[in-house]
């Protein structure tokens, strides 16, 4: 992932040293195919380079952050869309544009529940469990209801190390 970053001449000499420990994908649900895994760092990353503080790159400028942000989601999503695997794209474009939800309209609460529900379902591969996390998203969807989503999340190991970084 941070070769992918490190590969752009206008990201290279912002990349954080020493590199981050937290990693979101493997600390989240562990054994996930390595482009997945690097495809959803590269998302959160773009996530916190828009709403909180990305780990990888130090970039001061507002509008930078933004331009990083965006290569960071489309970059990440290429990487996984090249495993030709649509469902784990729908999942990623359901977190990232409900996850930007989140945040403007203020609720934070939903969106580590909303990161470790979408993380299992991609690594669960698990038909019941992924019904249930479109059931809590439609719940967030028509109602901005978000207690369907944390009561799927309290089923998951903890991820303090994600939550924490989705805190901004």
């Amino acid at each position: 992932m941070r070769e992918a970053l490190a590969a752009q001449p206008g990201l290279a000499a912002s990349l954080v040293e020493p590199v981050p420990e937290l990693v979101a994908a493997p600390l989240a649900a562990p054994g996930l195919p390595a482009d997945h895994a690097a495809g959803l760092d590269l998302i959160l990353e773009g996530f916190l380079l828009h709403h909180g503080t990305p780990r990888h790159l130090d970039l001061p400028d507002a509008g930078r952050r933004v331009l990083a942000g965006d290569y960071c989601y489309a970059h990440g999503l290429v990487w996984v869309a090249e495993s030709g695997d649509l469902e784990v794209i729908e999942l990623l474009a359901d977190l990232v544009a409900m996850s930007s939800a989140l945040v403007a309209t203020g609720d934070r609460d939903g969106l580590t529940p909303l990161w470790q529900a979408t993380i299992a379902a991609i690594a669960r591969r698990d038909p019941e469990f992924t019904e249930r996390l479109d059931a809590a998203k439609d719940a967030l969807r028509t109602r901005s209801e978000v207690s369907p989503l944390i009561d799927l999340a309290v089923e998951l190991p903890p991820a303090p190390d994600l939550e924490a970084a989705l805190v901004a």
